[in-house]
């Protein structure tokens, strides 16, 4: 990992200053306190390369999730994204703090390239984007279908893509709900995959296995979790299925058909 005070190597395109107050102080003032209240733990953050252009995909369980990956990916100090549609109606203290993150926004139900021309511009320039390709927050912890606009970043991006999951926002900051006291979150890191490699199995299949390995990596955080907790997090429910379940459930009914 590149050193923290090593600000212009981190993202030249940021000023050091903003580099030091937003991706260094405020990260140290953070995880210690998630960790304290939430057991906050960060798992292979290793796999992140220090340098190049990198394509990161998360699963989305709660508002909380931008903030994870920005605590998780810190030395590359990324340029958030969010949906267009919050830009309406935006708490002057949410705008502020957006702005000076220097967030991108985007239109998911339009994945064009043009939408999409900041980020892959971001990733031209050899920096990293994180996009959370279900589109919109769980309702029930389980991750949704990708949506195509991801596509489109492999596609033109030609950017390695790193798989990310989280656990536990789900029960800590449910949809409809505030932030409660109780819970466990954690964030594992995969390996990267080439872009090479997904561009060849094609659109659909491609899509489908991104999916399955940020599901495999957020089920082993489940399964940790849950053997430190002693039982108590997370809590039991649809998020228990895997996708990979789920298909060989399909699979089943179809051979039984």
């Amino acid at each position: 990992m590149t050193p923290w005070y090593r600000f212009k190597r981190r993202n030249p395109r940021r000023s050091r200053l903003a580099m030091f107050l937003w991706w260094t102080l405020v990260p140290w003032i953070l995880i210690p306190l998630a960790r304290v209240v939430y057991g906050f733990r960060i798992h292979g953050r290793r796999h992140c390369p220090s340098e190049g252009p990198v394509l990161v995909i998360c699963n989305h369980q709660s508002m909380l999730d931008p903030m994870i990956a920005g605590l998780t990916l810190r030395e590359r100090g990324f340029r958030p994204l969010a949906r267009m549609s919050l830009k309406k109606d935006l708490p002057r203290l949410v705008a502020w703090l957006m702005s000076w993150y220097d967030v991108i926004f985007i239109d998911p139900d339009e994945p064009s390239v043009s939408s999409f021309k900041d980020v892959l511009k971001e990733l031209k320039e050899s920096r990293v984007s994180i996009m959370f390709p279900e589109g919109a927050r769980s309702s029930d912890g389980c991750l949704a279908p990708f949506q195509p606009g991801v596509w489109v970043l492999i596609r033109r991006g030609k950017a390695p893509v790193l798989p990310m999951a989280v656990e536990g926002p789900f029960d800590v900051m449910p949809p409809g709900s505030g932030l409660r006291r109780r819970g466990r979150i954690e964030v594992k890191v995969g390996t990267p995959i080439p872009c090479a490699e997904l561009l060849e199995m094609g659109r659909e299949a491609a899509l489908e296995h991104l999916r399955e390995v940020v599901d495999d990596l957020r089920m082993e955080l489940r399964a940790d979790i849950r053997k430190r907790s002693r039982g108590r997090w997370p809590r039991s429910g649809p998020a228990d299925q895997s996708i990979r379940d789920q298909h060989r459930s399909a699979d089943d009914v179809n051979e039984g058909a």
